[in-house]
């Protein structure tokens, strides 16, 4: 797949999710990874129905994963740095304190130039919205 392919696979799950606010029971970093895998051919199970980081974390156990980036480890390629990352890919930030240690990282899309695309605190999470130069914040990354 091209470049070009990519970002127009990408800016239709980013269409898809913008001006949803994140919600566990709705748009969440799960259900955009999800998305976006699924937008660049990965064929991946359907997300479980949950209402609160309770019960992602519950769905992420009972299919065996510690976390959201342990999940994501087990379907993709797990970047040597996020620097790696193109348009298009998965990468991990770090989590607020509230779900510190819980397993719910949050969830990225890589724009391919420094950028990322998430659920942000800065604006109270209302808004899919891209973070300008985010990259460096940046955890963990994955290959779509």
């Amino acid at each position: 797949m091209t470049l070009a392919e990519r970002a127009a696979r990408t800016q239709t799950v980013i269409d898809r999710f913008r001006g949803k606010p994140f919600r566990w029971e709705g748009a969440n970093c799960i259900r955009l990874a999800r998305a976006q895998a699924v937008a660049l051919g990965h064929d991946l199970p359907p997300v479980p129905q949950f209402r609160s980081a309770l019960g992602a974390k519950k769905a992420l156990d009972k299919r065996g994963f510690a976390s959201v980036s342990a999940m994501l480890d087990h379907y993709f390629e797990q970047l040597p740095a996020p620097a790696f990352a193109i348009v298009g890919d998965l990468v991990s930030l770090p989590v607020d304190p509230e779900h510190a240690g819980a397993g719910m990282d949050a969830i990225a899309i890589a724009d391919g130039l420094g950028n990322l695309l998430c659920w942000h605190a800065a604006t109270n999470f209302e808004k899919l919205e891209v973070v300008k130069f985010a990259m460096p914040d940046a955890v963990k990354a994955w290959r779509l």
